[in-house]
């Protein structure tokens, strides 16, 4: 037997052979990538199918950290000046009374709102504006994490009251503090996919309008008693055919929907 000459038909062999598990493996690839192709074009057929629209949506996909925060333990000198009083329950909430109600003018809008909060109460500048309810003469903010608000935390909200005459009586306060983030940036999900996840949810009925989505804060897991660790999470704001309007919380990391319940406010006695 002439060695040599087997040993060069052998390696032909194997080459031949690896060329065609390459070519294998290139079909392969190129079929999974038409899948995928296939599957984000049915999403956008079935949400024009089923006349959902969107405009202005974030283009570019961020990248953010988990973020850690610790519950603040009021003491009296987080009361503001001279006409409050002050009532600490169980060191980690503030509710304050004025003993002459403080005017706010004659429109209660977010401008003047902001700017009582962020002059008056403790660390105001933390707080953003979420809803005014004329009717029950109050307003709710939320407490930002790096300028993005933290979605309805009990341990990081602020709500004002205020009177007939446009005069703020009271308001209750919460808020995280000694904010860490983690070492490691999550990428997001694309605010499109958080409206597919909605969609596949059956959470979308037909005809809905998507009015914005918008990037926040939920809270995630209970690190300890007193420390919480925060979530990056989509917040889609949508007009349903009738008129209503709701709003849906999707998990910006990891995807899926968040049930965020907002607690309905007493109105204080006055």
């Amino acid at each position: 037997m002439d060695w040599n000459k087997t040993k060069s038909i052998f390696i032909i062999v194997f080459a031949i052979l690896n060329i065609f598990l390459y070519w294998l493996y290139l079909e392969r690839y190129n079929e999974s990538q038409n899948v995928v192709f296939l599957v984000e074009s049915s999403n956008e057929e079935k949400l024009e199918a089923d006349q959902i629209s969107y405009s202005d949506l974030p283009e570019e996909v961020e990248s953010l950290p988990y973020v850690t925060g610790k519950m603040k333990s009021f003491v009296e000198a987080d009361v503001p000046g001279s006409g409050s009083t002050g009532n600490v329950t169980d060191d980690k909430s503030l509710a304050v009374t004025f003993n002459e109600p403080m005017p706010l003018g004659d429109n209660v809008s977010t401008e003047v709102l902001q700017e009582f909060v962020d002059e008056t109460v403790y660390k105001g500048d933390n707080y953003v504006l979420w809803r005014i309810d004329e009717k029950n003469r109050q307003a709710v903010f939320f407490q930002e994490i790096n300028g993005r608000p933290l979605y309805y935390s009990d341990s990081g909200k602020l709500t004002i009251y205020w009177n007939d005459d446009a005069e703020v009586v009271n308001y209750e306060q919460t808020i995280f503090e000694n904010m860490e983030e983690s070492e490691q940036q999550k990428t997001l999900i694309p605010a499109i996919q958080a409206i597919h996840t909605l969609y596949q949810k059956r959470l979308l009925p037909t005809n809905t309008e998507i009015d914005s989505v918008a990037i926040g804060y939920s809270e995630y897991v209970t690190v300890s008693e007193e420390t919480q660790m925060f979530l990056p999470t989509w917040h889609v704001k949508a007009t349903l055919e009738d008129g209503t309007q709701q709003e849906f919380f999707v998990n910006a990391v990891k995807d899926g929907v968040i049930e965020l319940k907002e607690k309905e406010e007493e109105e204080p006695a006055q």
